[in-house]
């Protein structure tokens, strides 16, 4: 090539004239052009691109990785990593990123929801235990409020709530000095028909704990026709039936005072009585009402003695012995005195002998009695024997009733009930205008004897 061809293909290929050492080396080599390679085609840069990517990460790209090659690399800047060229290793396309970040948060969050699993379990494993129901149902039963009670108290034949009218007799019962130890002996025994049982489970798994109350009926006996009884301030039985007695059906157990009181041939009778019922499904209450005012003449006044006077005055006989023989004072209300029913008041021997017998039955026998009742009265004969004096034969029950804290071997607990016969010489006191006991016989008949302790 003459140096002017040369001049020519230098300016058409690069668009300018040659500096002086390009036109030194190109005379150097005789004006030689060096020859330029072919241009790649699009398929032999595509081809290139894949092979360089396999080579990069060990597998085939995909066709969204094809599409967009050019984001990532240039066909011409495509390089051959070597051995020493590790650092400049291109990154995979954004997606696989993105797919390797998925896989990384599944095993964190499992171990999380099999944690929190493990968790509640051991949560509710200790919370709806028997010893957490336990404590619990104590601090219920000692918080005293009708409330909380009827909130969890439940029927154990129908698994309803009571209501705060039907726990009242538990919450009185209570209320008279019960402490957290007596509560938690009461809620593991059947003593008292209030127990903490497993009634099911809870979300399937966890035992199901409820504070359960047994019912209770409640069988009441009455010396006289015709009167309104009262519960707890609540009327139980209208009009009373002296010959049979009148059921009432599905009470709490707990501490009840009941009141009978009504007109009955022109005279006004009252009785009242208190009892802690528990530990049955069957429960007798003997309600004695005596006279407290008349509307006519009294018939005592008349030197004959009927049979209305011999039971109102036997009924307070039963009135005032069932008061000594009370748990304690307090729990039983009695307006009678021993001078209302004895000659010669507290001092007559008909009475002291009761007394000692109730007294020891209560502190010295092998197996004391919480408390003894007495009644009802059943007046079999009336007989003259002079002017002022007459002899009633008559029917008394005794009731001595066990509870589990005089047992503490067997814990048990109930009533003994035997029936006797008995002879009472009474008379008529003109200064007090009234008849009273002066003696009874003491050889006593027993007529029957149920005993239900266990």
């Amino acid at each position: 090539m003459t140096q002017q061809e040369w001049r020519d293909a230098f300016k058409k290929e690069n668009g300018r004239e040659p500096s002086l050492d390009e036109f030194k080396a190109a005379k150097a080599n005789c004006f030689a052009m060096k020859q330029q390679a072919a241009e790649p085609s699009e398929k032999e840069i595509l081809q290139a691109w894949v092979a360089d990517f396999e080579k990069k990460y060990g597998r085939k790209p995909s066709i969204d990785e094809v599409k967009q090659r050019q984001y990532i690399a240039p066909a011409a800047a495509v390089e051959t990593p070597t051995e020493d060229d590790d650092d400049t290793t291109v990154a995979p396309h954004r997606q696989s990123q993105t797919n390797k970040k998925k896989r990384g948060w599944k095993l964190p969050t499992l171990i999380v929801i099999v944690v929190a699993l493990v968790a509640g379990y051991l949560y509710g494993q200790n919370y709806y235990s028997y010893d957490s129901s336990m404590d619990r149902a104590i601090k219920v039963l000692d918080s005293r409020s009708a409330d909380k009670y009827s909130q969890n108290l439940t029927w154990s034949d129908t698994d309803k709530k009571l209501t705060k009218s039907e726990v009242t007799p538990l919450v009185k019962y209570i209320k008279t000095g019960a402490t957290k130890s007596d509560i938690e002996r009461m809620l593991k025994s059947s003593a008292y028909n209030v127990q903490v049982k497993k009634t099911g489970n809870r979300f399937l798994v966890f035992p199901k704990y409820q504070i359960v109350v047994t019912p209770i009926n409640l069988k009441v006996y009455t010396n006289h026709s015709g009167l309104k009884v009262t519960a707890n301030d609540e009327t139980i039985i209208k009009d009373s039936d002296d010959d049979e007695a009148a059921i009432v059906k599905h009470q709490a157990p707990g501490y009840y005072e009941f009141e009978a009181k009504g007109d009955v041939d022109g005279d006004t009778y009252k009785g009242t009585d208190t009892e802690v019922v528990a530990n049955k499904s069957n429960a007798e209450i003997n309600l004695y009402a005596y006279r407290t005012s008349s509307s006519s003449s009294s018939s005592s006044s008349k030197s004959k003695l009927t049979k209305s006077d011999a039971d109102a005055l036997l009924t307070n006989i039963s009135s005032l012995l069932s008061k000594v023989g009370a748990k304690d004072s307090s729990s039983y209300s009695s307006d009678v005195t021993a001078s209302d029913v004895f000659v010669d008041g507290s001092s007559n021997k008909a009475y002291t002998d009761f007394t000692e017998m109730i007294s020891n039955n209560k502190t010295k026998s092998k197996r004391t009695a919480e408390s003894i009742n007495f009644g009802p009265i059943d007046v079999q004969d009336v007989k003259s024997t002079g002017k002022k004096t007459a002899d009633v034969t008559f029917k008394i029950k005794e009731d001595f009733n066990y509870s589990s804290d005089t047992d503490p071997d067997k814990h048990t607990s109930g009533t003994l009930t035997q029936t006797f016969l008995l002879k009472a010489h009474v008379k008529y006191d003109k200064d007090e205008s009234k008849w009273l006991v002066d003696s009874i016989d003491s050889d006593q008949k027993k007529l029957s004897d149920s005993d239900n302790v266990k």
